[in-house]
């Protein structure tokens, strides 16, 4: 059975377009085929990532409350925890986040995204798709437009294991 949305737009060719999220994070088709370029030359090898566990939590608790305690702020900015000390010189997270903090030099940790959007609900797609929603998109609505990267990286790599390659835990906001 072929799926298509009222368009005549089939789930596989928006699984091809959904890897212009790629593209709308900075890497251009120009420096994709570079990369590939010094690769086949036998350049130093980049890191392979062998996992990616992202944790996208709506209404969460700030980030400075567990990942960027800003001991020397004032005290109406900074959290209200004490810091600890993580594998990572001069990088401190909160005081109850210890067990992360000690392997914090086998991650790497974003803590600052940024999208044009103008809401919650829009900014929440854009982020996790990498497309804009086609439609105004209200605050806080959960809407998916277009597949995840997550579910575009896992198509593209293939299935190895019995166990899914990605998941999501929709609305548990």
């Amino acid at each position: 059975m072929k799926y298509s949305n009222c368009e005549g737009i089939t789930r596989r060719h928006t699984l091809k377009l959904g890897l212009g999220g790629m593209f709308g994070a900075g890497l251009s088709l120009t420096d994709s085929l570079r990369l590939k370029a010094q690769a086949n030359e036998g350049s130093p090898a980049i890191g392979t990532a062998k996992r990616c566990i992202l944790i996208w939590m709506d209404g969460g608790p700030t980030h400075f409350e567990m990942f960027d305690p800003k001991p020397e702020a004032p005290a109406e900015i900074r959290g209200e925890f004490g810091t600890c000390q993580t594998t990572n010189p001069g990088i401190h997270y909160s005081e109850h986040m210890t067990k992360l903090a000690a392997i914090s030099d086998k991650f790497a940790m974003i803590r600052s995204i940024r999208h044009n959007q103008g809401n919650h609900g829009a900014g929440n797609h854009y982020m996790m798709t990498g497309s804009p929603p086609r439609i105004p998109v209200g605050c806080g609505a959960f809407v998916s437009f277009h597949p995840s990267m997550g579910s575009v990286v896992s198509h593209e790599l293939g299935t190895k294991t019995a166990l899914p390659n990605y998941f999501s835990m929709p609305r548990m906001s």
